[in-house]
């Protein structure tokens, strides 16, 4: 028998620790049980043999001098009428057993035999059974202390058989379980040799099921201390280089918001208990131009604000020259995907706004939240997604012919609003997530204000909606309107 605990190497192999001890104690305890049944037959057979005879003999007592008087009775009556003798009055006769009053005979075999309860001896003080066939003389006489002997000396029999069983299964569970018990306390012996440092120490038990399962676990335990003391010792090294990266990660947030004239530009970023690596960025070229920026990163903690920063870094130099939107991703893409391991990734959404010809250049790479475009002109809001897959995934080809570019209209009282994924994975205190369709219905409530009440407004609706429950990850949000 062999079970695998699911996302484990380790497995149960042979019988469990408690098949093993039912199957030891069943065994041990039916020999028991079969030995005290045996010595508990042959004990209540001798009794019962006893009380019969008992009783045999008993009755036999009784019904001899009664049958006696009845021949003597019988030849007195023949020695009267035949020989006129008359019987000795002196004689002392037995006393015939008279019925108890009130008392109801039992029938037996078919009412053939009937039992009467009857006072018999010497003045009739002794209380018995009276046995009569078919009212055929004699009787039989049984005296009621025979039926009261029949349990005389059971009680203790039962008694001393219990106490054996309950003895001989202290023994065997004693026996069990000092069995089971040493391999645990050489396990014990292990713990404590591995608690006090000696971390290439590995357990001494070679049992079956359960036994065997905890040592192999316990020299996993041991062998994962032991790379993690010398992780720990890379990791005092490596400290101040971690301490460098987050300080290199801060400066890179943005400082200030631009100020575009005729647009409301405002953004809003909120960092989850455990902060990864997305963030927002804006661009600003020289001929007026600026761009909004985006990006969900995969990971979490510090890898994820390495990579975070590494995409920013690139995104930053590449889009901030100005030139072809599509060629800038392609570049960044190729630095990405040689720089990260395989299957991390970095999801952007960019919008270049031109403030004069009122036109955003849209490009997607991968990003899960589409442009949400609000019209002035008929209160709604249309969603805008680009084709194009997150940067890192593939070193070039696939990027460059998936990747795809469009032009939208930004007319006066438009609104734009982009996002990462985290808004859309807020939960609520009933762990239900809020979506993207209820993080739309959020956006167009409150499109027609200003880019910073707006993104006020989204950070307090997103609070309630939450709770006392921490946000998932990092939220970060980028508004901007069209003043009409």
């Amino acid at each position: 028998m062999a079970r695998t605990k699911k996302g484990s190497d380790l497995s149960l192999s042979g019988q469990s620790l408690a098949s093993r001890f039912a199957i030891t104690m069943t065994i041990a305890l039916a020999v028991v049980m079969i030995i005290a049944g045996a010595f508990l037959y042959s004990r209540m057979v001798s009794a019962a043999q006893a009380v019969q005879e008992k009783t045999f003999v008993e009755a036999t007592r009784l019904q001899g001098p009664l049958l006696q008087q009845m021949r003597e009775d019988q030849q007195a009556e023949i020695d009267l009428k035949v020989y006129g003798k008359k019987p000795d009055p002196d004689k002392k006769r037995i006393e015939n057993p008279i019925q108890v009053p009130g008392a109801q005979p039992v029938a037996f075999a078919d009412g053939e035999v009937k039992r009467y309860d009857v006072m018999y001896g010497d003045n009739r003080r002794t209380p018995g059974h009276m046995y009569l066939y078919k009212d055929i003389m004699p009787p039989l006489l049984v005296p009621m202390t025979a039926k009261d002997s029949a349990g005389d000396g059971l009680m203790a029999i039962i008694l001393g058989v219990t106490l054996f069983v309950i003895l001989a299964g202290a023994v065997v569970a004693y026996m069990v379980g000092s069995a089971v018990a040493r391999p645990l306390e050489l396990i014990v012996d292990d713990i404590a040799q591995i608690s006090r440092g000696d971390l290439r120490h590995r357990t001494r038990v070679r049992a079956g099921g359960e036994v065997m399962l905890l040592a192999k676990s316990i020299d996993r335990m041991a062998g994962n201390l032991e790379q993690a003391q010398e992780a720990q010792l890379e990791l005092n090294v490596r400290e101040r280089e971690i301490a460098l990266a987050g300080d290199v990660r801060e400066a890179l947030l943005p400082q200030t918001t631009p100020a575009v004239p005729g647009y409301e530009l405002a953004s809003l970023h909120v960092d989850s208990p455990t902060p990864g690596g997305d963030f927002h960025e804006f661009i600003e070229l020289g001929d007026g131009r600026v761009g909004l920026l985006v990006c969900d990163v995969s990971g979490r903690g510090i890898p994820g604000a390495m990579i975070g920063a590494i995409a920013r870094s690139y995104l930053r130099v590449e889009l901030s020259r100005g030139g072809d939107v599509a060629e800038a991703f392609n570049r960044v893409n190729a630095e990405i995907a040689r720089d990260v391991r395989r299957g991390m990734y970095v999801t952007a959404l960019y919008v270049l706004v031109d403030p004069k010809d009122g036109i955003a250049t849209v490009a997607c790479a991968g990003h899960k939240i589409p442009l949400i475009r609000f019209t002035a002109a008929d209160k709604k809001i249309r969603l805008v997604q680009s084709e194009g897959i997150a940067l890192g995934f593939d070193k070039g080809p696939v990027f460059k012919r998936t990747l795809q570019v469009q032009k939208i209209p930004f007319d006066p009282g438009d609104h734009i609003v982009i996002s990462n994924s985290g808004p859309a994975l807020v939960k609520n205190g009933e762990d239900k997530e809020l979506g993207e369709k209820d993080f739309y219905r959020f956006v167009l409530q409150h499109a027609g204000l200003g880019s910073k009440t707006l993104s006020e407004a989204l950070g307090k609706d997103l609070a309630n909606y939450a709770g006392s429950t921490p946000f998932p990850s990092d939220i970060s949000i980028v508004c901007m309107r069209r003043k009409a």
